[in-house]
C-alpha cells in the first residue's frame, strides 16, 4: 500500500511501543507524553470500551491545546479480569498479584484510540482482544518482575517480551494487546485527514502475527 501524510503526528503517549509501531509504518511522529493520570479507576457499572476511548481522548485533548493546529493521537490500554480493570502496576506486589491472578485465566485487552484534527474535530475508536495466558510459575513471576519490566504496562505483562512468553493464545489484533491496533488506528488517520489512501492493507498487521508462535514457546 502506498500511503501519503499531510504532516507530522503528535503521539499523546509516553509508550516506546506505540512509537515503534506508528514509527515502523512511516509516520514522522512528535512524541509529547499527556501527563493525563492513566490508572484511572471504572466504576463497575461503566461501559469500558466508551471509558478507554474517553481517556486516549483527554490525553489527546490535553496535548492538543498546546498544539494547535496539528494531528495528535492519544491512546490507552486496560487489561480486563474477571468485570476487573488492571492497569499498570505501581509497585512490585501489585504486579505480583496482577500475574498471579492472570496466570492460566483468560482476559481481554481493550485499547482506545483518539485523533484530533488541526480543526479540533475529534475520532475515537476501541478494539478488543481476547487472550489466553499460559500458567506462571512462582519463580518466573518474581524473576519477571525484578526485572522492571511490568511497571510501564496494563496488567503487568508484555506480549512482545520473548524471554517472559507469557501468553498461550490470542484472538484477532497481536498490535491490539501491544498497545495500539494499528489498522484500526489507520482507519481512524485516515478518516481524520493525515493519511491519504487508495486502500487499506492488513500487512502491517499480519507481519505480527507468526511472532506469537514463536514468544510463546516454553521449554519444558
Amino acid at each position: 500500500m502506498t500511503r501519503s501524510f499531510r504532516g507530522v503526528l503528535i503521539l499523546a503517549s509516553r509508550s516506546p511501543r506505540r512509537a515503534e509501531i506508528l514509527s515502523g509504518a512511516g509516520f514522522q511522529l512528535e512524541v509529547v507524553p499527556s501527563g493525563v493520570d492513566e490508572n484511572k479507576l471504572f466504576s463497575a457499572d461503566t461501559y469500558l470500551p466508551r471509558a478507554v476511548e474517553h481517556l486516549a481522548l483527554s490525553k489527546a485533548k490535553s496535548v492538543s491545546s498546546s498544539r494547535l493546529n496539528r494531528y495528535v493521537l492519544g491512546a490507552d490500554t486496560i487489561v480486563v479480569l474477571d468485570h476487573r480493570v488492571l492497569g499498570k502496576p505501581e509497585s512490585s506486589v501489585q504486579a505480583t498479584a496482577m500475574l498471579n491472578a492472570l496466570s492460566d485465566r483468560n482476559h481481554e485487552v481493550i485499547t482506545g484510540v483518539a485523533v484530533i484534527d488541526p480543526s479540533g474535530d475529534t475520532q475515537t475508536i476501541s478494539v478488543k482482544t481476547s487472550v489466553t495466558m499460559r500458567g506462571l510459575s512462582n519463580s518466573e513471576i518474581a524473576k519477571y518482575v525484578a526485572s522492571g519490566s511490568p511497571y510501564d504496562k496494563a496488567g503487568g505483562y508484555g506480549i512482545q517480551d520473548r524471554s517472559f512468553a507469557p501468553v498461550a493464545s490470542y484472538g484477532d489484533c497481536y498490535l491490539n494487546v501491544v498497545g495500539l491496533p494499528m489498522c484500526a488506528t489507520l482507519e481512524l488517520l485516515q478518516g481524520s485527514g493525515l493519511l491519504r489512501s487508495d486502500m487499506f492493507s492488513t500487512s502491517i498487521c499480519d507481519g505480527h502475527k507468526g511472532l506469537q508462535d514463536s514468544e510463546t514457546v516454553v521449554d519444558e
